[in-house]
């Protein structure tokens, strides 16, 4: 039985944080370094989703602050009117699916592929305007949904291999 490691809770949480990673990349590493201690790889995988979810409070918070440095008149004239812009294009073309923007930011998050999580669903909801408490709601949610399914998956890889190799 192995102790927990403070090392692999640390690495665990950078992976759950970061944009790349997030719990895509938290869940297999905290069940690859658990190994047969139910109670390290439980650590591990917790710290992973919880550094998921923290995501969102904290993106959406940055974002605003980025967009008042942006948004400045000491800011170049040319980025600050392509910012504009673009958040303009996302707000029209947003109005027309303001009702499930919930559910679609759930879906977003939640599906574990490539370039979706919980910081393209903060991105998303920060153009859109969408209400900031709705938005933490629907991405908590969303990466809970993605957590489960990453676990289930790769639970049932390390099952599968560990049965046809025999270990």
């Amino acid at each position: 039985m192995t102790d927990i490691d403070p090392v692999n809770i640390i690495v665990t949480l950078i992976l759950g944080f970061l944009p790349i990673s997030e719990v895509r990349g938290a869940i297999p590493y905290a069940l690859i370094f658990g190994g047969n201690n139910s109670m390290a790889t439980s650590i591990y995988v917790m710290t992973g989703v919880i550094a998921n979810l923290l995501i969102a409070p904290i993106a959406l918070s940055l974002l605003s602050i980025i967009e008042k440095i942006i948004t400045d008149e000491r800011f170049p004239a040319v980025l600050r009117k392509s910012y504009i812009k673009i958040v303009e294009t996302a707000l029209k073309k947003a109005s027309r699916m303001e009702k499930i923007t919930f559910v679609s930011l759930v879906l977003i998050v939640g599906i574990p592929f490539p370039a979706t999580g919980a910081w393209t669903g903060s991105l998303i909801a920060f153009l859109l305007r969408g209400d900031k408490k709705k938005a933490i709601a629907a991405i908590s949610l969303g990466v809970l949904i993605a957590s489960a399914i990453v676990y289930s998956v790769v639970y049932l890889g390390i099952s599968i291999l560990k049965t046809i190799f025999l270990l």
